[in-house]
């Protein structure tokens, strides 16, 4: 189609013209269309009902692309999860996660600083949309960096793996030689100044467990 379009602005405006539409950087991605043109998320990342790797490329294939366009952009570098170990094909078999998540919003035992709105859970209907909540509604996915707020939070997680007992939890999905493991905050220095800084504790949930305390280190 858009090889079409692009012969047909030749015919009409010259070739130099139509050269500029060619050289334009692609549109950014709207999941809300596509999921309007798919049955669902599978069609389209294909491989992700059987992943049991987080390094599997999980993106479309070049191939389901052009059943629909004549030009494809697959997104380069891969977008990464942030975590190392992950299994999708076992996730996927338990639904969507999304019931979970509100009632751990709702009963005040999310451990996230920011809570996902009960809309967009609500929305949420299948284990794809119930983990990536909010991707029915992306419609601006640059092709050439992933979006962060379409992976699941730290804190979506725990609401099933509610179990901390760092490190030994933490190396169940994250190891810890990964860039950035530890929060920006933990400079080198931090175990020494940390009293003297005004940190949110609710932030320090996630990695320590809502039951943690000063006299837990000291």
């Amino acid at each position: 189609m858009e090889n079409r379009i692009q012969k047909l602005i030749a015919i009409i405006l010259g070739a130099g013209v139509a050269a500029s539409f060619a050289a334009a950087p692609p549109r950014p991605f709207s999941h809300k269309y596509h999921l309007t043109q798919v049955s669902a998320c599978e069609n389209c990342h294909t491989e992700a009902v059987n992943s049991t790797k987080a390094s599997d490329n999980l993106l479309p294939a070049k191939e389901a692309c052009v059943m629909c366009h004549d030009e494809v952009h697959i997104m380069e570098p891969r977008p990464a999860s942030g975590v190392q170990k992950f299994n999708h094909a076992h996730h996927v078999k338990m639904g969507s996660a999304a019931p979970l998540i509100a009632g751990a919003v709702k009963s005040g035992q999310y451990l996230g600083l920011e809570a996902p709105s009960p809309e967009v859970l609500a929305n949420a209907k299948d284990a794809c949309s119930g983990c990536h909540y909010g991707i029915l509604a992306s419609e601006n996915v640059p092709h050439d960096k992933p979006v962060k707020a379409h992976f699941p939070q730290m804190a979506d997680c725990l609401t099933c793996h509610s179990k901390i007992q760092p490190p030994e939890s933490c190396k169940q999905c994250h190891e810890e030689s990964t860039p950035n493991f530890r929060p920006t905050s933990h400079t080198a220095d931090f175990g020494d100044t940390h009293s003297q800084k005004t940190l949110a504790k609710t932030g320090c949930f996630t990695c320590h467990g809502r039951k943690f305390t000063c006299k837990g280190c000291h």
